[in-house]
C-alpha cells in the first residue's frame, strides 16, 4: 500500500510539473510573439532599440550591435582593449566574433536568448561579461572564474547552439540551470512600456472646434464643420433672443444678430433690429 501510495504521489506530482512547464512555455511564446507583432506596428528599429536599452547594463556599449547580429543572424564582431603594461607601449586589442548558428530570429527570441544568457552568467558571478565569456553563453566554451587556487573552470553549452540543435527555451533554461519566469516578466514589461507608449502618443492627438454662444431660447451651431439651414460655416456664432444663427454667414470673419434681423455682414456684419448688415457676401440667417 504505501509503495502504490508514493507512487501516485510521484505521478502526480510528475503531472503537476509537466503542466506547469507547459504553460510556462505557452506564457513565454505568448510574450515573444507580442514582442514580434510590436516590431510591425511600431518599427523594427524601435524595438531593436528597446531590447537594446533593456541590456545596456550587461552588454554595454556593445548592446545595439549584439542585438542586431542576433537578430540578422550575422556574425558579431566585438572588440576588448587593454592598456599597455609599460608607458609608451601600444595597447593590445582583441577581437572576438560571435557567429550565431541560429540565423535569423525574431525579437522575441533575440531578448529570451539574452535574458537567459544574463541569467547564466549571472549563477557565474558575471553581471558585464567579456566579448570571450558571452561568446561561451551564447556559442559554447569555457569560462574559468577566480584566480590561483579557487580558480574554477565552467564549461558552457551555449544557449544559441542548443537552440539550433532544435531544444526549446524551456529544455534550455532547465539544462543550465535558469528559469523562464524572469525571461517572460522581461519580455511582458517591455512589452507593457511599448504599448503604453504608443497609446500615450496617439491619444496625445486632439481636434479642436470654434464654439457657439446661446442666450434665449434660441440654438446655436457655431462650431466649425455643422450645416445650418443649408449652409456650411466655422468660426464662433453669437445668438441672442429666441432664433439660431449660422454666426459667419459662408464660413468668413463673425456674424452677431440681435433681435429678429437677417445678418448680411461679411467679415464682421452686425445686423439689429430687423434690418441688414454692412458690406459682404455672408448669407447666415437669424431667426
Amino acid at each position: 500500500m504505501k509503495i502504490k501510495a508514493i507512487l501516485g504521489a510521484t505521478i502526480l506530482a510528475l503531472g503537476l510539473n509537466v503542466q506547469a512547464f507547459a504553460d510556462t512555455t505557452s506564457a513565454l511564446n505568448t510574450e515573444a510573439s507580442r514582442m514580434n507583432t510590436l516590431a510591425t506596428s511600431h518599427g523594427e528599429t524601435n524595438v531593436t532599440g528597446k531590447i537594446s536599452g533593456t541590456f545596456n547594463s550587461f552588454l554595454g556599449s556593445d548592446s545595439t550591435a549584439v542585438v542586431s547580429g542576433l537578430r540578422n543572424g550575422t556574425p558579431i564582431t566585438l572588440t576588448t582593449t587593454t592598456p599597455a603594461a609599460t608607458p609608451g607601449a601600444a595597447p593590445t586589442v582583441t577581437t572576438t566574433v560571435i557567429t550565431p548558428p541560429t540565423g535569423k530570429m525574431g525579437h522575441g527570441n533575440v531578448f529570451t536568448s539574452l535574458a537567459l544568457a544574463k541569467q547564466q552568467l549571472g549563477q557565474l558571478g558575471i553581471s558585464q561579461p567579456t566579448p570571450e565569456q558571452l561568446q561561451a553563453a551564447l556559442t559554447g566554451g569555457t569560462i574559468t572564474t577566480g584566480t590561483g587556487t579557487t580558480a574554477t573552470t565552467t564549461q558552457l553549452q551555449g544557449i544559441l547552439t542548443m537552440r539550433s540543435q532544435g531544444m526549446g527555451w524551456g529544455q534550455i533554461a532547465q539544462k543550465q540551470g535558469t528559469k523562464l519566469g524572469p525571461v517572460i516578466s522581461g519580455l511582458k514589461s517591455a512589452n507593457q512600456q511599448m504599448t503604453t507608449t504608443n497609446a500615450s502618443s496617439t491619444g496625445s492627438q486632439s481636434t479642436s472646434s470654434s464654439s457657439g454662444i446661446v442666450s434665449g431660447s434660441g440654438k446655436s451651431h457655431g462650431n466649425s464643420g455643422q450645416n445650418v439651414s443649408g449652409q456650411n460655416k466655422s468660426g464662433e456664432g453669437i445668438v441672442s433672443g429666441s432664433g439660431r444663427s449660422v454666426g459667419n454667414g459662408n464660413a468668413y470673419g463673425k456674424g452677431i444678430v440681435t433681435g429678429s434681423g437677417q445678418a448680411a455682414g461679411g467679415n464682421s456684419g452686425i445686423t439689429t433690429a430687423g434690418g441688414h448688415g454692412n458690406s459682404g457676401q455672408a448669407k447666415g440667417h437669424g431667426k
